[in-house]
């Protein structure tokens, strides 16, 4: 099983990756604490998409399978709104 630290750096991967693809404005900062769903988060549902859809296809590769969009059809709203956050959940889905 992954530990938390292994899971932060496979989301930091894929929001390196991303950031690439982003404006300077909107790149987002390497910290747990940075916001990536939400008003506060400077990425639009596009951009949370291609960064879930990059962590999934990461952990594919070291034989994990995680589909974001099939547990959040269950609801509405977000479990996460920090790269932190976001790592937890990952963390209790793997369990």
């Amino acid at each position: 099983m992954l530990s938390n630290e292994e899971i932060i750096d496979l989301i930091f991967k894929c929001v390196e990756e991303l950031n690439r693809q982003l404006s300077e404005e909107n790149k987002l900062a390497l910290e747990e604490t940075t916001a990536i769903a939400g008003k506060n988060s400077p990425l639009d549902s596009l951009g949370l998409v291609t960064l879930m859809l990059c962590i999934e296809g990461h952990l594919a590769v070291l034989g994990v399978r995680v589909n974001f969009l099939d547990k959040f059809s269950e609801s509405s709203d977000l479990p996460f709104v920090t790269i932190g956050e976001m790592s937890l959940w990952l963390l209790d889905q793997l369990r």
